[in-house]
């Protein structure tokens, strides 16, 4: 038996397992379900914190009407129900309401996921108060924090569960499952204990009811006959990048990473594209280095060319054991396959190629836009011989090029003219674009006749070249090179891909920052200083996690395997950082200690970008550091103003709690999809770092700080 004292952590830390989980599970779907990129993602974020923190707002008012043998019952069985719930809403909605394989409206997205997110979140948050009320009436001092830093652990826990342990153990989703029947067991345990019968039957019910909905609903088959008609799905696997799908129609074999088509087998104009444009600006026993693409298709091609030899490099070994079992490559003695990350391989590849071609998709995600930035482009240069060429696309502008497309190709050929003596772009189906030292000919098809290739498509019949040349004379004429750079600590071009993506639904870009704005001021008018302290706190947080994701995305490639290690340990310092201070008694000198911390743990983070970028070892070590440091002072500055403020414990742990959670949701919409790229990392970090500093005086200006050390 759990003596009574201790019944209120194991809940907690059930719950923030439990929640964190249910996060995790989400930002999967929507990756998959809603087209995910990184304004998406930060959308998610900021609806999940900011209904969390308005749940939390809100519970004060209904949590003391509850007897005090529902609470923990009632807080797990919530739980129990609606993450689940909200899975099935996020995996089913989308495929209801529009065609298979149509991009779903964004309004559809901002708004569906916000409805969707709802209740879950605002049960999420009133959880919070139920579990301070709990903590308190066991007679636990420092309720509040106590409560705060418990859930961190189970935070932990969580994100350590989903993204590390049991990641090719079981899918995500049903280890969502066993986790919210398990916060049912535990509230029904609660229930007994406290003599309430009905409650123990309610939630034995809805448990069994789980179990028995999960084993009888396949949700990956009814997902597959809605989103894949008419196709045999060969592969479905999640993986750390992603949710991998094969499925074959016919003949045809086609390839999904997060339900977006990656290729098809049998494009054989595409892949005469991909290689011919490039490989026939050095046709001679061209030595080719190719990242991405459907190698079946590709090295065909490639080996068309006398004495030429391959490498085909891909960084998802999931995707390449997909590639080997659905797509096999004809085996030849010139072409070697090697699985990896491009950047890093290409730090000892100094002179190896003649021919670089990077087939990555739009850089409009951190994973792809880290491949068309300066310090990429500068190791692909090193990596080329004196005369190599080194070869990128977008999707076609077509005949004509809008502002926003226009501006992505300034951005990327301002970006190549940096590493590169010439830059030609060719509108061949797709726009290409070549960079070398030396010169580059824009008649591919009368160079492809002169070497006397056989090739279905990419031929003087199919290209004109005269007609080519024109159009990409006036398309360069058209860029602007005052644009911009690409670079790893400002990706520029990133945010002016997605810029392009929403003006197909006619949104402008700046209609986040607009909501996040209006949030800020709203915050602010109904927040005391103390509160605005924890707000400070709760957004520089965000934004240190936001932003070291970032750095490491940017420098190793796939966040997504990392980010359960990284999002663990942040939650880590966060739950020591409020443990510890619920015991400091010098409150407001420790106060200003850990708002300090949050400060320097921004600024230092951003110093140690360049290096994180350049692989240094050192600068990883110390950004785990900062993570760490940075996390524990967030948690402590919560704790330590819960402390302040314990007149009553629920009404304070609401506010705070909620105050901090929307002051993180403002870091996630604003700093990570829209300011992060636009700034850079120096300037993010220096001006959160002012946001905190200016927080943390105005609370230290409120007289409770006063009143309370003098008690």
């Amino acid at each position: 038996m759990v003596p009574r004292a201790e019944g209120w952590r194991n809940a907690t830390v059930l719950a923030g397992a439990i929640t964190a989980g249910t996060q995790v599970v989400l930002l999967r779907e929507v990756l998959s379900a809603f087209l995910g990129n990184e304004l998406i993602i930060g959308i998610l974020f900021f609806d999940w914190l900011l209904l969390t923190g308005v749940g939390a707002v809100l519970a004060h008012r209904w949590v003391p009407r509850l007897p005090s043998s529902a609470m923990l019952p009632v807080a797990l069985g919530s739980l129990l129900i609606l993450p689940p719930l909200t899975f099935a809403g996020f995996r089913m909605i989308p495929l209801l309401v529009s065609p298979p394989g149509s991009m779903l409206d964004i309004w559809m997205i901002l708004v569906g996921a916000g409805l969707a997110l709802g209740p879950v979140c605002l049960v999420s948050g009133g959880v919070f108060s139920l579990l301070v009320r709990a903590a308190a009436s066991s007679g636990t001092p420092g309720p509040v924090g106590k409560v705060y830093a418990w859930e961190a652990v189970g935070s932990l826990i969580g994100g350590v569960l989903f993204s590390v342990l049991l990641f090719d153990v079981i899918a995500s989703h049903d280890v969502l499952v066993a986790l919210c029947a398990a916060g049912g067991i535990v509230g029904a345990v609660h229930a007994y204990r406290s003599g309430s019968r009905r409650s123990v039957a309610v939630l034995a019910l809805c448990v069994l009811l789980l179990i028995v909905a999960r084993h009888a609903m396949d949700a990956d088959a009814w997902t597959h006959a809605r989103r894949y008609p008419g196709q045999d799905v060969l592969s479905h696997q999640e993986t750390p990048f992603g949710v991998l799908t094969a499925t074959r129609s016919g003949g045809q074999t086609s390839v999904y990473t997060n339900n977006v088509p990656l290729y098809v087998s049998g494009d054989i104009a595409k892949a005469e594209q991909i290689v011919h444009v490039a490989v026939i600006q050095r046709p001679h026993a061209p030595r080719v280095l190719v990242a991405g693409g459907n190698p079946a298709e590709l090295v065909p091609e490639v080996l068309k060319y006398a004495g030429s030899t391959l490498i085909c490099i891909e960084e998802n070994p999931w995707l390449r054991r997909l590639e080997q079992k659905y797509l096999p490559v004809p085996q030849d003695s010139r072409v070697s396959f090697i699985t990896g990350d491009l950047r890093r391989f290409l730090v000892a590849s100094a002179g190896a190629f003649d021919v670089i071609i990077v087939a990555a998709p739009e850089p409009s995600t951190l994973q792809s836009n880290r491949l068309f930035t300066r310090e990429a482009l500068q190791l692909m240069r090193r990596s080329l011989t004196p005369s190599g060429v080194l070869c990128l696309s977008l999707p076609s502008s077509a005949e004509y090029v809008g502002d926003d497309a226009r501006k992505v190709r300034a951005i990327l050929k301002n970006t190549l003219a940096e590493s590169f003596a010439h830059t030609l772009i060719l509108p061949v189906g797709d726009d290409v674009f070549l960079a070398s030292d030396s010169t580059l000919r824009p008649d591919v098809g009368a160079g492809i006749a002169e070497e006397g290739l056989h090739t279905a498509y990419v031929n003087a019949h199919y290209l004109q070249d005269d007609l080519i040349s024109s159009r990409a004379q006036a398309l360069s004429a058209s860029l602007d090179s005052g644009a911009g750079v690409n670079t790893d600590a400002r990706p520029i071009l990133m945010l002016a891909q997605i810029g392009h993506w929403l003006r197909l639904f006619s949104v402008d870009m700046w209609i986040p920052a607009l909501v996040g704005l209006a949030a800020v001021v709203l915050l602010f008018i109904h927040s005391d200083r103390m509160s605005l302290g924890v707000a400070a706190a709760g957004c520089g947080g965000i934004v240190l996690e936001l932003m070291i994701l970032m750095i490491v995305q940017v420098g190793f490639g796939n966040v997504y395997q990392m980010s359960g290690g990284l999002i663990g340990l942040y939650m880590a310092g966060m739950g020591g950082g409020a443990i510890l201070a619920g015991r400091i008694t010098h409150a407001s000198r420790w106060y200003a200690g850990m708002q300090s911390g949050l400060v320097l743990a921004l600024l230092l983070a951003a110093a140690l970008s360049a290096g994180v970028f350049a692989g240094a070892s050192g600068a990883v070590a110390g950004l785990v550091i900062c993570l760490i440091a940075g996390s524990f002072s967030a948690g402590a500055v919560f704790s330590l103003t819960s402390r302040i403020r314990s007149e009553n414990p629920v009404a304070t742990g609401s506010r705070l709690y909620g105050v901090d959670l929307m002051g993180s949701a403002l870091g996630a919409l604003l700093v990570g999809p829209v300011l992060l790229p636009l700034w850079g990392v120096y300037v993010v970090a220096s001006s959160t770092a002012a946001v905190v500093a200016a927080g943390a005086i105005v609370s230290l200006s409120s007289p409770l700080w006063r009143t309370y050390e003098q008690t």
